[in-house]
C-alpha cells in the first residue's frame, strides 16, 4: 500500500431514513475541499439492487432489509478506496425500470476521506472495522414527517409511501438497531430534531480528527433555523 493509500479513511455518516444524511454529507464534503482535505462520498444509495417484490414468504422489511442495497459491493469499493485505488465501477439502477441500466466510476482523485452515507452504514464490514461514525439522530415521529414531505414531492401518493414506512423503513431500521446497535459505537451524535437546526450532542476529537472536527462543527453551526 502507498503512503497515498495509507492516509485514507473513512467516515460513517448513519442515521434513519429522512434523519438529514445526505445534506450533511453534501455540506461535509464542502466544508472539507474550502479547509483542504478533499473528499469522496460513497452513497448507499448508489448501490441498488432490483427487487422483485412478493416472490417468497418474507416480508417486505426483510426483503428491503436483505436485498433491496448491495452493501458488499459498497464494501468492496471502500476497500478499493483505501487501497489507493483510482476509482470503482459500479451497475447504474434506474429507479423507473427498478434495473441496471449500464455502469459508471466513482472517481476517488486524490480524495484522503471517503464519506460512506446512508442507512445501515455500519452493516458495511470495513465501516465497521475502520470508519469513525458520525450518527444523525431523529425521533421516528419527525422522520416519517420529512420522508412523507419528501416523497410525495417527488410524486409517490401519501399512502404509498406511508406504506414503505410502515412495512419497510421502520421495521428494517428496528432490525438493524437489534443486530447491531449502531448507536453504540458512535464517534459523532448529532440531533436534527427541528429541521435546519442540528446539534452536535458529542464528538470524539481522538477518533474525527482534528481537520474533520472543525468542518463538522462549522457545518453542523451554518443550518439556518
Amino acid at each position: 500500500m502507498s503512503d497515498e493509500a495509507s492516509a485514507r479513511r473513512l467516515i460513517a455518516i448513519d442515521g434513519v431514513d429522512g434523519s438529514g444524511k445526505s445534506m450533511l454529507a453534501d455540506r461535509l464534503l464542502g466544508a472539507l475541499a474550502e479547509s483542504g482535505t478533499p473528499a469522496v462520498v460513497l452513497r448507499v444509495d448508489d448501490f441498488r439492487r432490483p427487487i422483485a417484490w412478493g416472490q417468497d414468504a418474507r416480508t417486505e422489511a426483510d426483503v428491503y432489509y436483505e436485498d433491496y442495497y448491495d452493501l458488499p459491493l459498497l464494501d468492496r469499493a471502500a476497500r478499493a478506496f483505501l487501497d489507493g485505488q483510482p476509482a470503482f465501477e459500479i451497475p447504474v439502477f434506474d429507479s423507473r425500470s427498478e434495473r441496471h441500466q449500464g455502469r459508471r466510476a466513482i472517481p476517488f482523485g486524490d480524495g484522503t476521506l471517503a464519506l460512506v452515507e446512508g442507512v445501515f452504514a455500519q452493516r458495511v464490514a470495513l465501516v465497521r472495522e475502520r470508519a469513525a461514525i458520525v450518527y444523525i439522530e431523529t425521533s421516528r415521529e419527525e422522520a416519517r414527517r420529512r420522508i412523507l414531505a419528501r416523497d410525495t414531492a417527488r410524486g409517490r401518493t401519501a399512502a404509498d409511501v406511508t406504506h414503505r414506512i410502515e412495512e419497510r423503513y421502520f421495521p428494517a431500521q428496528d432490525r438493524y438497531a437489534r443486530e447491531h446497535d449502531p448507536l453504540d459505537h458512535v464517534d459523532a451524535l448529532i440531533v436534527h430534531e427541528r429541521v435546519g437546526a442540528p446539534e452536535l450532542a458529542r464528538a470524539d476529537p481522538r477518533r474525527l480528527g482534528g481537520p474533520l472536527l472543525a468542518a463538522l462543527r462549522r457545518v453542523v453551526g451554518s443550518f439556518a433555523p
